[in-house]
């Protein structure tokens, strides 16, 4: 079955590698943090828990119990299924974060014994999650639809890219807000915003400018599931067959369980070909965090470059998991552990998030998310179907 094993083993190395050396051993982003930033600034930041497990329990444990607790806070809230159940679980942990920061933790004793772990949180189980994340993703079930899903994914995914950075400079917002609020359309939602967090700048984006981008997934999001149910419909182009709806959801629509959703509602055959399409913009997270580094470092002071390695592991390991056969309890068990180091990463950036700086980042960064989501739902179907016109699926 696995054809090329040696290959499959060297990148499932690489990738281990990268994870002990990103998660572990690297400098925290969040420590390169300015001071006044909530729980950002590490009071040992770099420090390998290999090297040190004592300072470890005594900085970090603290901080890491809390927002553990908080998770289970959050899937407990996500369990009520509110707005019909619509919302994604990592939303509902980084609006627990976000009242619990900016209710209950105004002691700056409590916030100072904590804030170690959250930062943790925050940056480093981070890039473990999206690691992770890989071993959910086979690249056999892309290949399934054929070159025009594939080209399609692709073309909607840089597409959009490009028309946020445009329409973000001609509208001045900042720069990371604008690339922060483009990736979360043009990628896989959350995930995606939280893995280009650490690359839109040099220090890291701070909590206010990725909740404002959080914000906009959580608005159009819910908004897709619904819309593009409705077109099906109700709409007199709705005699697109299943597989090019499918196609049309997948390339266009933001998250993978807004994917999901909004397939389900119109047939099965549109949510497996809607679902396997999502799959290739979510292989395509790699490519674009490199290209998303080099231009956030345009007409920047630094001409230094922040390569994304973690999302180099993630691919390898995607790759490693689709040349050889893991066992199913061990992959669900990683899932499970990725999901965990995603949650507890959304609720650290729920934390450090000030709702007057986000109130302070003005009406721009949802304008520009409006005109993007309209350049999906419109562009995408003309995009779409003229590129399955060429390369029929």
């Amino acid at each position: 079955m696995v054809k090329h094993p040696l290959l499959a083993a060297g990148l499932l190395l690489i990738a281990c590698h990268a994870v002990h050396s990103l998660v572990f051993c690297a400098p925290s982003t969040a420590s390169q943090l300015a001071p006044q930033r909530h729980f950002t600034q590490v009071a040992a930041g770099g420090t390998s828990i290999m090297e040190a497990p004592g300072e470890f329990v005594g900085t970090r444990l603290p901080g890491l119990t809390f927002v553990a607790f908080l998770v289970l806070v959050s899937k407990q809230l996500a369990s009520l299924k509110l707005a019909g159940g619509v919302l994604s679980p990592l939303l509902y942990a980084t609006l627990t974060g976000l009242v619990v920061g900016n209710t209950f933790l105004k002691g700056e004793n409590l916030r100072s014994r904590i804030k170690p772990g959250v930062a943790f949180a925050k940056a480093r189980l981070l890039r473990l999650g999206i690691i992770l994340y890989g071993f959910r993703v086979s690249v056999q079930q892309i290949l399934q639809l054929g070159a025009g899903s594939f080209l399609s994914a692709v073309a909607m995914t840089f597409s959009s890219l490009v028309v946020g950075a445009m329409v973000g400079k001609l509208l001045k917002v900042d720069r990371s807000v604008a690339l922060l609020v483009t990736t979360g359309a043009s990628i896989c939602g959350v995930s995606a915003v939280m893995a280009a967090a650490p690359v839109v700048e040099e220090e890291g984006a701070s909590g206010a400018k990725v909740s404002v981008a959080l914000a906009t997934v959580m608005v159009f999001g819910i908004a897709s599931m619904f819309l593009y149910p409705i077109m099906w419909t109700k709409l007199p182009w709705a005699s697109l067959s299943p597989k090019i709806m499918g196609i049309y959801t997948g390339a266009t629509v933001y998250e993978v369980a807004g994917v999901v959703a909004a397939g389900n509602a119109m047939s099965p055959a549109v949510a497996s070909a809607a679902l396997l399409t999502k799959l290739v913009r979510v292989l395509l997270l790699a490519p674009f965090l490199v290209i998303l580094s080099r231009m956030s470092s345009e007409n920047a002071r630094s001409s230094r470059v922040q390569t994304p390695w973690f999302a180099f592991a993630f691919f390898g390991v995607c790759l490693a998991s689709s040349c050889v056969q893991v066992p199913h309890v061990i992959s669900e068990r990683l899932s499970l552990f990725s999901t965990w180091c995603t949650a507890m990463a959304m609720v650290g950036l729920g934390l450090e998030s000030d709702l007057k700086s986000i109130q302070r980042m003005g009406w721009r960064p949802m304008l520009l998310a409006t005109v993007l989501f309209l350049y999906l739902v419109l562009g995408g179907l003309m995009a779409v179907t003229s590129i399955l016109h060429l390369l029929p699926a």
